[in-house]
């Protein structure tokens, strides 16, 4: 989903849909049409996100109808008997819910374990188990805040995400309208006006928390349940207040127009870039609510000849077997031969089909067959053991896959060790491995070529954890040291974000090496650039607080000899924000310049490296697996990702106070910027450089900077156009 990205998190996690039919109340047509709107919206983005860019808001529908019927019947049985059957409940829902999803997350971990390469299994095996146990919403909101998860591949249950929201409110439901029963003992008011208030009050409450939440942390505010409750809560009030009145009241069928209208313009206003759900998720739920109360106009010129086509019901009908197996089957579709061009119909014509057989097999005899419905023992049964099946399951397979991986990790290490070793300790040797095939002077026939056995899955885990590198709230700076401890030559600092942090292997390996000691200051969305803050969002105040810490360590640290700042493509957000006025873009730049100078002042050298172009959006391990292309898969134009910023045009400009390093050359040839070099990938995700990449780049990394080093500053600055790749790499002729 997703995504947004982050980035957020991407377009993929987002839509779902409701498996919330009533079994006692009569069916209506309009409830049925809006489901199948809401899983059309949700599936044609999922497929084609261009044609609905909101689609997914889809799920608001499903989530206020739900409230309507099953908050509906909940309020007629409080209003009817003062109590609620909570197992009978429940064990309705179970019935309703489980069987079908069931199903699907086997067929999925059978996917996984058999057809999904290594590289993506424990991941899906994780939220697989999360699914099974109604937590998978959480599981995703903790990803998201995850800066080094949140752009990770769609897992093929990431949709299971609405499922447990809806789980977890059919807990929560009855248990907070049965406060109304005592409430309206106690003040002596008729039940309604009881349940009436606490609808009300909860709704309320939880559409602020959505305000707020989405304000604060919209990634995790859209898989949030307190967030969802008062979309609920609105379809409850719908049930509790509307009346039946004269279907043939012209109004109505203005109302359900009016209703139809807001949910369709939902799909068009509401897009993946939009804070939601927040306050935009007013659309499609005053739209669903509207359609809702209008209950089923029949004046002719309604909407009804629309809704009560034979077409529309069955899908409504079937709508959520529908959204259960469309996504398990898009995320398939790349990793299997399939022209992308056909892949979408064949998604489409598949879930069809696979929907209708599964609520003719499952769905139904299980939800109206006598042996279920007579005794709740069963479907208690079914919940328990299905969970406690794919809990077992998914970690017999997760266990497995784990011991493979760690053979096959031991083996690889030892592999790139030899490598690496072979690269630091015989210099004038001739070597393709990793960056070295970029060096002209090693005459690499095939640098970009992938070789028999590549190992994905190792290249995916090769390098996403690191303590040294800080949480995005850390204010107080943490610094960590490499390289030697005695006899120490020369000491370097490196400052910045995760981007500083994936050159660390590189000089970490060249400090071993040439008695050098390296200290690094990193943390996560801030560049350690300015002290002072420009603009009144940006930067944070703890990215300030932690920027001026490291400036004062590292001023004071003996024997410093220079700072390397690793720039960033996009740290103008992080200092100004993207769309900051010239002003204050200006007042931005000189605060840098103001910190380097303060730096060189203390006889402290600073030098400024030019970023990695990375391969956004694509994720580098999984990008390659889905190639079809042996030799340089998954490259991308230069100049798509290589691009200038802010402390780079600063470096650039003012050689007489710091130094630059340009790093493309070893990414990029004069077309292409590449996914795979010297048979090494180069990312584990979009734009982190593996463990593996980072070391065979030392070297020359370290022989660069130990140029910059014992180099006078040099004037005056390079012509334009010569932002990167300014200087070849050591031994280009």
């Amino acid at each position: 989903m997703s995504a947004q990205t982050s980035e957020r998190p991407v377009a993929a996690h987002r839509g779902s849909a409701s498996a919330g039919v009533g079994d006692h109340r009569p069916r209506r047509s309009d409830v049925q049409a809006l489901r199948a709107l809401a899983v059309t919206g949700v599936v044609v983005f999922h497929v084609w996100p261009w044609a609905l860019p909101g689609g997914f808001v889809g799920v608001d529908v499903f989530f206020v109808i739900s409230g309507f019927v099953i908050i509906g019947a909940l309020v007629e049985e409080l209003m009817r008997t003062g109590r609620v059957a909570l197992g009978a409940f429940w064990a309705r829902r179970i019935r309703r819910i489980l069987p079908a999803a069931f199903v699907v997350l086997g067929a999925c971990l059978a996917l996984v374990s058999f057809v999904l390469p290594a590289l993506v299994r424990q991941s899906n095996l994780q939220e697989i188990r999360a699914s099974g146990l109604y937590v998978e919403n959480w599981l995703l909101a903790e990803h998201a805040v995850n800066y080094l998860a949140a752009e990770g591949t769609p897992s093929i249950v990431q949709h299971y995400w609405s499922l447990s929201v809806e789980e977890q409110l059919y807990l929560a439901w009855p248990l907070l309208l049965l406060l109304a029963i005592p409430l309206a003992a106690r003040a002596k008011v008729p039940r309604r006006g009881a349940l009436l208030l606490v609808l009300t009050v909860l709704g309320f409450a939880s559409f602020v928390t959505c305000l707020a939440w989405t304000a604060s942390d919209a990634s995790t505010a859209f898989f949030a349940t307190p967030v969802r409750g008062w979309e609920f809560a609105a379809g409850g009030l719908v049930a509790l207040l509307a009346r039946g009145g004269d279907r043939a009241a012209p109004w109505r069928a203005l109302v359900a127009w009016l209703g139809l209208a807001l949910v369709v313009s939902a799909f068009f206003v509401v897009s993946q870039a939009s804070a939601f759900p927040g306050a935009l998720a007013l659309l499609p739920v005053v739209g669903t609510v509207l359609v809702l109360s209008a209950g089923s106009p029949f004046a002719g010129w309604s909407p009804a000849r629309l809704t009560d086509l034979r077409a529309v019901q069955w899908l409504g009908d079937t709508s959520y077997s529908v959204y259960l197996w469309h996504w398990p089957l898009l995320i398939l579709l790349p990793w299997l031969a399939i022209p992308a061009r056909a892949g979408g119909t064949l998604v489409l014509v598949a879930t069809l089909v696979l929907a209708a057989l599964t609520r003719r097999f499952v769905e139904d005899p299980v939800r109206r067959g006598r042996w279920w419905t007579v005794r709740r023992a069963p479907a208690y049964a079914l919940a328990a053991t299905g969970a406690i099946a794919l809990v077992a399951l998914t970690s017999t397979v997760s266990t497995q896959v784990r011991h493979e991986e760690t053979a096959r990790v031991s083996a690889e290490r030892t592999l790139v060790h030899q490598h690496v070793q072979q690269l630091v300790t015989r210099p004038q040797h001739r070597s393709c491995f990793g960056a070295a095939a970029m060096v002209p002077a090693n005459r690499c026939s095939r640098p970009f070529a992938e070789p028999n056995g590549l190992d994905l899955a190792y290249a995916a885990a090769d390098g996403p954890s690191d303590p040294c590198l800080q949480s995005d709230g850390a204010a107080t700076p943490a610094l960590c040291t490499f390289g030697a401890h005695n006899g120490v030559v020369r000491t370097i600092a490196l400052v910045g974000n995760s981007h500083a942090w994936r050159l660390v292997p590189a000089l970490a390996l060249y400090a071993q090496h040439h008695h050098w000691r390296l200290v690094v200051a990193l943390k996560i969305n801030c560049m350690g650039l300015i002290t002072t803050r420009i603009d009144p969002a940006y930067p944070n105040d703890s990215c300030l607080t932690w920027s001026a810490g490291v400036e004062q360590r590292l001023l004071d640290w003996h024997g410093l000899s220079a700072v390397v700042f690793a720039s960033y493509a996009y740290e103008q957000k992080f200092l100004v924000g993207d769309n900051a006025p010239s002003g204050e873009v200006t007042a931005g730049r000189r605060a840098v310049l103001a910190m380097w100078a303060t730096f060189v002042a203390h006889h402290i050298k600073v030098v400024v490296s030019e970023d990695v172009p990375g391969m956004r959006p694509n994720i580098d391990p999984q990008c390659i697996a889905q190639s079809h292309d042996r030799y340089d898969p998954c490259s991308e134009p230069r100049g798509s990702v290589v691009r200038p910023n802010l402390a780079s045009e600063l470096a650039l400009a003012h050689p007489e106070l710091v130094s630059y390093l340009p790093l493309s050359q070893y990414f990029c040839d004069t077309n292409r910027c590449h996914a795979l070099i010297g048979g090494v990938v180069v990312y584990f995700d979009s734009h982190h450089l593996t463990t593996t990449y980072s070391q065979s780049l030392g070297p020359y990394l370290g022989a660069e900077l130990n140029a910059e080093l014992n180099a006078e500053l040099r004037q005056p600055a390079p012509p334009a156009g010569t932002a990167t790749g300014a200087r070849p790499p050591p031994g280009t002729t």
